[in-house]
């Protein structure tokens, strides 16, 4: 079937867990999955009792919009049984309209204000934040993407609760250090009495065998 993307959903078996994507491309290359949480693996190499189903296809904008409405939906319903992290992607196509010439479309204020909604309360788990932890540990940021964030964060402000996190973590390292350098000091101490006391003892021997 010709088609510009499809959507998939694995199912692992082993773990009960699925994942949900879209893939701009054939189900025939050799694409898997693009979860930061679950295991990567190859065609070659799919897990035991893993297995991909085809959706639906279409064009890249159909399948990201069927892919958010379905995320939203399983967010709702059964979101323990998702390796997905997110349910709407900042980037995806939204049902505004609205043009953007840099990626996709940008989300209306009416769908900003839904995914506000779904997503207020929700907090990632311990386990999935170290997952997420992991698959991006070892990763750089292009110099673009570096420039981005610098640009979307100029003027902004902590707020109270950040600035006493801040404050907290600067005075922890600041005691680590300053307890290095008193360590370190006292090291330097201990071996300077104890070569004063050497060369004494010595020189009493010396004087003891003129």
């Amino acid at each position: 079937m010709s088609s510009e993307a499809f959507l998939y959903l694995w199912y692992d078996a082993p773990n009960k867990k699925y994942y949900l994507g879209k893939h701009k491309g054939s189900p025939d290359d050799s694409y898997t999955h693009s979860s930061t949480v679950w295991e990567s693996f190859t065609k070659s190499t799919i897990p035991d009792g893993v297995r991909r189903r085809i959706l639906a296809y279409g064009t890249d904008e159909e399948m990201f919009k069927l892919e958010n409405d379905l995320l939203l939906n399983r967010q709702q319903k059964c979101w323990d049984r998702y390796y997905n992290v997110v349910a709407v992607w900042p980037i995806c196509v939204d049902h505004s309209g609205t043009n953007n010439p840099n990626y996709g479309r940008k989300h209306s204020e009416e769908t900003k204000k839904k995914i506000g909604k779904v997503h207020k309360g929700k907090k990632v788990s311990e386990e999935t934040r170290k997952k997420m932890s992991k698959a991006h540990k070892g990763k750089k940021l292009s110099e673009e993407a570096r420039k981005k964030i610098s640009e979307a964060n100029k003027g902004r402000k902590p707020s109270e609760e950040a600035r006493k996190k801040i404050g907290k973590a600067s005075s922890v390292r600041m005691n680590a250090y300053w307890q290095a350098q008193t360590e370190e000091y006292k090291k330097k101490t201990s071996q300077m009495l104890n070569a004063a006391k050497r060369k004494k003892h010595r020189e009493m021997k010396e004087q003891e065998n003129v």
